[in-house]
């Protein structure tokens, strides 16, 4: 990373809290670029959850400057899937060729990627490429190494396959965050129909379903001091409809 500041390096995963994985990874990174700030995207993804986890790192990342962004969601992890860096204007994000990378790549445009296939250390674990693979390469990227220096160059990325409209993930507050844009008139979930827009969870009444436009700019159901996820019996995947 060419910046007088010390260079950033995010990490997203599905290890989970508190994992050592976490901790593998993060020295990892530091052996390569011992100045690096470790910032925590989520270790929380949904396990094996692609569709959650290419929203996480998308909404984890898109307020950052320049940056390494790492991202180890990877169930084909020891398969001929390729492991990737990819730069997007001043930024890199490393991570398995499986699709994680959709949402950060169709929210980039108008920019154009530009790939590389990371070398696979001979050594490297077959059950463990995050710590052998993708945070060496983070490392050495925010420690200043050129992309074209970690591999051959690489095309046609993976997305994942659009099913339509989804839940895409459920915070921590149960509200359902959708991948409908605004204006809606209404969101269906399964049989319900969600039929109040408001501007804001205190324009409604304690209970009320209702629905509003996130801070991402995306459609999201909520329940006024409640769970939408558990009243809706909802969750990251579920189908929804603008309505």
């Amino acid at each position: 990373m060419t910046s007088a500041k010390r260079p950033i390096v995010t990490l997203t995963t599905d290890f989970g809290a508190g994992s050592p994985y976490v901790a593998a990874i993060k020295a990892a990174v530091l052996r390569q670029c011992p100045d690096a700030v470790l910032v925590d995207i989520a270790h929380t993804v949904p396990a094996f959850n692609l569709r959650a986890a290419a929203f996480m790192l998308w909404a984890g990342t898109r307020h950052f400057g320049p940056a390494v962004h790492l991202a180890v969601v990877d169930p084909g992890v020891g398969t001929e899937r390729r492991a990737l860096a990819v730069q997007l204007g001043e930024s890199y994000f490393v991570a398995p060729d499986n699709g994680l990378l959709t949402m950060v790549l169709a929210e980039s445009r108008p920019l154009v990627p530009t790939s590389v296939v990371l070398k696979r250390p001979e050594d490297a674990s077959a059950t463990f490429e995050g710590r052998d693979v993708f945070a060496p390469a983070a490392g050495a990227l925010a420690a200043g190494h050129r992309l074209r220096e970690m591999g051959e160059e690489a095309h046609g990325l993976a997305r994942l396959r659009d099913s339509g409209p989804a839940v895409l993930w459920v915070d921590n507050f149960g509200n359902l965050v959708t991948s409908l844009r605004p204006p809606v008139m209404g969101v269906k979930v399964g049989p319900v129909t969600v039929a109040r827009g408001v501007r804001t969870y205190g324009e409604a009444r304690r209970g009320d379903l209702f629905f509003y436009t996130g801070s991402m700019g995306l459609v999201e159901i909520g329940v006024r001091e409640g769970r939408a996820d558990v009243l809706l019996q909802a969750g990251p995947g579920t189908a929804v409809a603008a309505v």
